[in-house]
This record gives C-alpha cells, structure tokens and sequence, in this order.
C-alpha cells in the first residue's frame, strides 16, 4: 500500500491528521501485515495501526476454507460481538476493505508471553490467571449471546479435526522424516491412532474457540489491561482447546512448569463455573479431557508448521518450534497413558524423542 493511500484514509478517518512516520511491525505466519503510525492532530490518537491485507476478497473467507466467504470482514464482525460481550480487543477506528486496511488502536509492545518470561513467579501466576479468566469470559460468550456472529455459526468439529490431523500426517511427519509431502493413507498405522486422538476431542464439550489464544496474541495495553487479538478465526469447538493453547504453546515452557500449568488448569474451571458453566465436574475427568486437547493441538501446530516448510518456503517455524511442540506431545501422551500413538511417533522422527 502506497503511503498517499495511507495519508488518504487516515484523513478520511480524522480530518486534518498527518502521518508524522509509518514503522512496519514484525510478522507472522499469517497473511497480514502491519504498519504503526505515528500521528498528529487534534481527533487523533497519538499512535494507531494499519492492518494491511489482500484487497482480493480472500479476507473474507473462514480459516482454512472452513465455508463460504462471509458477508463482511470476519475481524469486523468477531471484534463487534466481542466488545458486546465484555471481552476486551483493540478499537477498530476505519474500515476500508476496498483498500485491503483497517485502522486500529494501538495497544503497545507488550505481548503477555514478554512480560510473563520477565516477571517474578507470584506475578508471573497473576498474568496467566488473567489471561485464564479472559478466556472462561470469551469460551462462554456463545452462552450470553445478545446478537449473532460468524463464530456461533460454525463448529470446529469431526470434520475439521480429522482434516488436521491427516495435515500432521501428510505435512508435519513428512517434513519432520525429510521425505516432504506424503500422500494420504501412506501410513495407515499412524494415521489410525491420530484419528483415535481426534475421536477423544471431538466428543468433548463446545464453546466459543478463538483458536489461537496464546499468550503471543494477548497484550497488556498502556492501562495493564489485558487485551485479545487476532480473533478473527474465532468459532465454536472443543473449549479445552485454547486453555491448552495458551498454557502449551511453542515457547510457553518458558514460563508455564507443569506445577503452575496444573494450577492454572483448577483455576479455569473455578472461573468457568463463575462464568455459570461446569463442564468438567470430576477433576480427573478434566485433567484427562485437557491432555487430550493438548495433544491434539500441539500435533496440529506441528502440521501447520509442516504446510509453511513443505507449501509456503517457510521452514523456519518448523525448524525453531517443531521439537519443542513434540516434546509437549509426548508429555500429553505419557498423562494419557497413550503408548502406542507415542511410540509410533517415536519411530517416525526423533523431533518426538
């Protein structure tokens, strides 16, 4: 995007502001990218971001080809249902989807994973219990509903699990054994314990899934407010799914140990019975259910990385992260009890050592 466009919409947006400098910020694996302005004006914040996207429509459509296009920007309208229910996520101040950009508030530098890693351990479990009781917040928003939105239309269900786990076959394990993409069905054995894996989650209970809550995509704004973004891909599925999200993610061993990870786990269910759900009321029933999910998702990280390597030259997610997330597997394997799907994966690469 041509920095006149830029000028143009933030005129549009505050008349009279100048842009007094543009920074690009570090991406993701994402399809997105953005810009921090710096502002000045008398209706203008001091700083906002510019989300920038394909202008081709393709932000319009579900992760993952999960449905059709929908009929306005899933961020729009996810971050709109948010703030009606309570759970806080940057302002969006102009829309321009012709354009491929969205203006935002800008909430800072400070990722909670930054400021976890930094802190001492009795702050340390007061950021992650935040972060625990945001997520009981959003997982029942579906509960509270006072108006529709994409997410509560679909469900990341049978269908959607079983497609990841065949990625983690084809993708993951291919890449992870140096022979890139293996056809599905190549090796039945293997794939036949993933499906198993994935039967266990799908039968767990529903509730609103953001999808990628960790604790890269929670921000401590200039007010210590914690914030959410990046819920763009927010639906219904497993809820289980973001706590092990954010408590086993690529870099999160870091600052979660198992001992705060198993206090963390009590705490979302006391804050989920607050929220008025129980979902879980047997603690070894819950303790059992959240391995599951563990597995599951950090097996579906490892495929996603897989599809960076192998389809989109980006090996270098697999490269640093893979192993690490294999190492999680395998600690939700052992919880389980699961040994035969640990030693397969043992056998297929040693990055599940």
């Amino acid at each position: 995007m041509s920095n006149q466009v830029l000028k143009d919409l933030a005129a549009a947006c505050w008349p009279g502001v100048e842009i007094l400098a543009e920074r690009p910020l570090t991406g993701d694996a994402g399809t997105r990218s953005y810009v921090r302005l710096r502002l000045r004006g008398t209706q203008a914040p001091a700083t906002a971001l510019a989300m920038l996207f394909s202008a081709d429509g393709s932000a319009r459509a579900p992760e993952e080809g999960d449905g059709p296009p929908q009929s306005e920007l899933p961020f729009v309208n996810m971050q709109r249902f948010l703030r009606e229910h309570e759970v806080p996520v940057p302002e969006i101040y102009w829309v321009a989807e012709s354009e491929g950009c969205l203006l935002l508030e800008d909430l800072g530098d400070l990722p909670l994973a930054q400021a976890a890693e930094k802190a001492e351990d009795s702050e340390r479990e007061v950021l992650m219990k935040q972060a625990v009781s945001l997520l009981a917040k959003l997982a029942t928003a579906d509960s509270r509903a006072k108006s529709a939105c994409f997410a509560l239309e679909q469900t990341y269900g049978a269908d959607a699990i079983a497609r990841e786990l065949q990625i983690t076959a084809t993708h993951g394990l291919g890449h992870a054994q140096g022979v890139g993409i293996r056809p599905a069905g190549a090796d039945p054995e293997l794939e036949s314990a993933l499906a198993a894996l994935g039967k266990r989650l799908e039968k767990q209970p529903l509730g609103l899934m953001h999808r990628d809550y960790h604790a890269w995509n929670l921000h401590i704004d200039p007010t210590d407010q914690l914030r959410v973004i990046d819920f763009q891909d927010a639906t219904r599925g497993p809820l289980l799914y973001d706590l092990a999200s954010l408590l086993t993610d690529r870099d999160t061993d870091r600052f979660v140990n198992p001992e705060l990870e198993s206090d963390l786990l009590v705490y979302w269910h006391e804050e989920m019975g607050r929220c008025g759900q129980h979902p879980y009321p047997d603690g070894n029933e819950l303790r059992e259910a959240y391995f599951v999910a563990v597995a599951y998702r950090t097996l579906r990280v490892i495929g996603r990385f897989g599809v960076l390597a192998l389809e989109l030259e980006k090996p270098g997610y697999f490269e640093r992260y893979a192993p690490r997330m294999a190492q999680q597997t395998m600690r939700a394997l052992d919880n389980l009890g699961e040994e035969e799907l640990a030693d397969l994966l043992f056998q297929r690469s040693p990055i599940f050592s």
